[in-house]
C-alpha cells in the first residue's frame, strides 16, 4: 500500500493505491484521498488500515477468496445498524462464534476492530444528522447504541477531532432561512 504521488501544491498523496497480484496480473485499486480539510478526512487512518488488511487478505502466507461468513454477518450488522445497542459477544453469539475469535478474524480481515468500526459506522451515521437535522446532540446521541452524552461526545471528538456542534457549525447543509425585511410601502 503506497500512497500515490504527491500532490505538487500539498506535498502529499492524491491517493492510496494497492497493487494486488491476480491470476498472473497485477491489479491496482486507487482511492482518492479525502483532502485535509475536507469532512472525510477523519476517516483516513481507517481506509489505509483496510487497504493493508486488504493486501494482506490477498496475498499473504493463505489468500482469502472471500471473507468468512461470521466475518461478513458483523460487518452487515455493523453497518446496517450501527444505532442499534450491541457488543462483539452478542454478535459471536448470534454466528456461534467466541467473541475473542470473530474479534481476531474481524480486525484481520477489515484492518480495524469490531468497536472501532462500531464506532466509525456511528459517528458516520452521526455526521449526516448533524448536517441534516435540527435536533438537539443530546437527543441524537441518546438514540445511538445506548451511549451516555458524555461517551457520546468522547467517542466522536476521538474519531474526528473535534466536537458535534463544531462538525455541524462546519459542515451542516441547513441553511437558516432569514427572510429579507421588508419596508413598509405606503399606499
Amino acid at each position: 500500500c503506497y500512497r500515490g504521488e504527491p500532490d505538487p501544491e500539498s506535498g502529499t498523496a492524491s491517493a492510496w493505491t494497492v497493487a494486488l497480484p491476480h491470476q498472473g496480473e497485477t491489479w491496482l485499486i486507487q482511492v482518492t484521498r479525502p483532502s485535509a480539510d475536507a469532512k472525510g478526512a477523519w476517516r483516513e487512518p481507517v481506509i489505509v488500515r483496510m487497504l493493508e488488511a486488504m493486501k494482506e487478505n490477498l496475498t499473504g502466507r493463505k489468500p482469502l477468496q472471500e471473507w468468512p461468513q461470521a466475518v461478513r454477518t458483523a460487518w452487515s450488522l455493523v453497518t446496517t445498524h450501527p444505532c442499534r445497542q450491541m457488543s462483539l459477544a452478542e454478535v459471536a453469539n448470534c454466528v456461534d462464534l467466541s467473541a475473542g475469535y470473530l474479534g481476531e478474524q474481524f480486525e484481520k480481515i477489515t484492518g480495524s476492530s469490531f468497536k472501532r468500526v462500531l464506532r466509525d459506522e456511528r459517528v458516520v451515521h452521526v455526521c449526516s444528522l448533524l448536517e441534516t437535522t435540527s435536533r438537539r446532540v443530546s437527543e441524537i446521541a441518546s438514540n445511538i447504541g445506548g451511549l451516555s452524552l458524555s461517551q457520546f461526545n468522547r467517542c466522536f471528538v476521538a474519531a474526528t477531532g473535534i466536537s458535534p456542534s463544531e462538525w455541524r457549525r462546519q459542515y451542516s447543509q441547513r441553511r437558516s432561512m432569514r427572510l429579507p425585511v421588508s419596508s413598509p410601502t405606503e399606499n
